[in-house]
């Protein structure tokens, strides 16, 4: 579950855990959750009461040689890590292998087996934990300094407790002037509507990241973020100026939904967004107009369908011309 990427904006993406939850609207037809009933063992079981699979020794291994290409190469790659999970899914149930076993650690080696397994007896091993899981990949983030990580989250409540565990993680605020945090990680959160966005990016803005970004994909309704694109407002009620010192997005990613029964989405609300950006100086990547978009007509009479070839809306070349942004933060 992790090769050069066919998503536009990343160049791999990388599954250290493969399952989830759905949590909002936008998760109503998951990709993830569909791929995952064809081979469950490998990808999961959706849901509070599913499983949630660990990658493989050698899956680990290939942000290292991706890093080493990177580096020979003289460049900067970008990968998208969980495109089948949430990094910050407040999971406490047992890690499986692909098999359906339960992992432990061996407290003596600290390698991650089964109970069958265990190489230092039966009193040498814990319950493998998410939070285990969830160091590893913040430990192989980095020691991969070439390689440009983009975590994406639903849960961006999460993210200040999960990175920074201890006493700061009750008051993320103090984070706000700088801390210690990994230079090549990119914090995003799912924005599918309003609702989503009031809640969310809040907290995305409470933490430091060296790219904040959000995904607009699916969209699903006209979103307003001219109050939520910097965090000027939210540390002084007095200060209503737009000023890119303080934390804030720096990029943006939007798309309609594509797949069986997928969703309208209005071009509109693309447009709209990207003259948002454009206002705030944000960066703006149109991924996709998915396989249902639409667009108002001139007199009114309700939306229209816009045809396209691409079964996804990816081809950029049949988006109209002002849509035809793809746009990288630096």
């Amino acid at each position: 579950m992790a090769e050069d990427s066919k998503i536009q904006w990343t160049t791999h993406t990388f599954n250290h855990v493969r399952g989830c939850t759905k949590v909002s609207a936008g998760c109503a037809n998951c990709y993830a959750e569909t791929m995952s009933g064809r081979n469950p063992k490998v990808l999961g079981v959706w849901g509070k009461d599913g499983t949630r699979v660990v990658a493989s020794e050698a899956q680990w291994r290939l942000p290292l040689k991706w890093d080493k290409a990177a580096a020979l190469a003289g460049e900067r790659h970008r990968v998208f890590c969980a495109s089948l999970a949430d990094v910050f899914e407040d999971w406490q149930a047992p890690m499986a292998a692909a098999d359906g076993a339960a992992l432990h650690v061996c407290a003596v080696c600290g390698q991650w087996r089964t109970m069958e397994k265990m190489c230092c007896g039966p009193t040498a091993h814990m319950p493998l934990t998410m939070d285990n899981v969830r160091q590893r990949l913040f430990d192989l983030i980095a020691a991969t300094p070439h390689l440009d990580w983009l975590l994406l989250t639903k849960r961006p409540e999460n993210i200040a407790r999960m990175m920074w565990p201890g006493p700061t993680a009750t008051d993320p605020v103090p984070l706000l002037g700088g801390g210690d945090y990994l230079p090549n990680v990119w914090l995003g959160t799912s924005v599918e509507n309003q609702a989503a966005a009031d809640a969310r990016i809040p907290h995305l803005l409470r933490v430091p990241a060296a790219v904040r970004f959000l995904s607009c994909e699916p969209l699903l309704g006209p979103v307003d973020l001219t109050k939520l694109l910097y965090r000027g407002d939210y540390l002084n009620p007095l200060d209503t100026t737009n000023d890119l010192a303080a934390p804030h997005i720096d990029w943006c990613i939007i798309g309609g939904e594509s797949g069986p029964g997928a969703r309208p989405f209005n071009v509109e609300w693309a447009r709209s967004l990207v003259r948002q950006c454009r206002a705030a100086g944000v960066k703006v990547f149109v991924k996709q107009l998915g396989a249902n978009p639409q667009f108002q007509t001139a007199d009114m009479h309700g939306p229209q369908l816009l045809t396209l070839r691409d079964r996804k809306g990816g081809d950029v070349d049949e988006f109209p011309e002002d849509l035809r942004v793809r746009e990288f933060p630096r």
